[in-house]
């Protein structure tokens, strides 16, 4: 009898184990088990990752950052002609390009590895555009000498930090999805800060279709020391030249730089 009682006691518990275990294994499940899940979105009747948007964005932002520094020699490099193919492409402005993103102004010795360049290169430019590595002449203010034995290139730059530096501004106006490419339109205007009378502050911004200042549109007054590109788009979009710039799917599923058109 005893011995009878003792295996209904050990069954019981056997059945307890089991569901506790069980439902370790459902929660574990439900809260904890990384599941896998859709990015796809669809623009245009052609579904896309948004990781490749992300990536186009990124890509965008090295244009911006390295050609719109007032003291390099690439200034406004991909803004000066009708159009830029990949295949034409000039190298030092690639490699400058892809150089930039890494570069900080110190007053100090920096290096930077050659992997991190490459990188950012052929995230760029993807296989349309060789990387060949070599020392980095943007100007007086950047000198990058490389170092082909241990892949890596050295400068000294001085810091700045000038919160209100002259230069290009770019809106995006529309992306349109191909089935194997992807072309974003962007509107170009260049600005100029100004000082009130007394030279004491930054008040307005003049603006202008293009760094050589030819044409003028207007001033736009700084409202607590920012400028609206909202009211720049809302008073000259009209008047602003207009880029497409058209990204590529490769083989690997990745987008890269194709060319850059002004259309107007």
């Amino acid at each position: 009898m005893e011995s009878k009682k003792t295996g209904t006691i050990i069954f019981i518990i056997f059945l307890i184990l089991i569901i506790l275990g069980l439902g370790g294994f459902i929660a574990y499940d439900k809260f904890f088990a990384k599941k896998e899940t859709s990015n796809l979105t669809t623009i245009d009747n052609v579904s896309i990752d948004l990781n490749t948007l992300y990536q186009v964005g990124d890509i965008l932002n090295m244009f911006d950052a390295a050609y719109n520094n007032l003291n390099s020699n690439y200034f406004g490099y991909i803004y000066h002609s009708k159009k830029i193919e990949v295949a034409n492409f000039d190298k030092g402005a690639a490699l400058f390009l892809a150089a930039h993103k890494e570069i900080v102004g110190s007053n100090t010795p920096q290096v930077i590895q050659g992997g991190r360049v490459k990188k950012n290169y052929e995230k760029i430019f993807g296989k349309s555009l060789a990387y060949e590595p070599n020392h980095i002449n943007a100007g007086d203010y950047y000198k990058l000498a490389y170092d082909a034995t241990n892949d890596k290139f050295s400068y000294t730059i001085p810091a700045i930090n000038n919160v209100y530096t002259s230069g290009y501004r770019l809106n995006n106006i529309k992306t349109k999805l191909k089935e194997d490419s992807i072309v974003v339109t962007r509107k170009l205007y260049f600005v100029e800060y100004a000082s009130n009378a007394g030279g004491t502050d930054i008040t307005k911004a003049n603006i202008y279709t293009a760094s050589g200042k030819e044409k003028k549109l207007g001033e736009v007054s700084l409202k607590n020391g920012v400028l609206s590109e909202k009211e720049v788009m809302s008073k000259y979009s009209s008047k602003l030249f207009t880029f497409e710039l058209t990204f590529k799917q490769s083989d690997d599923g990745e987008y890269h730089f194709y060319k850059i058109e002004r259309t107007n």
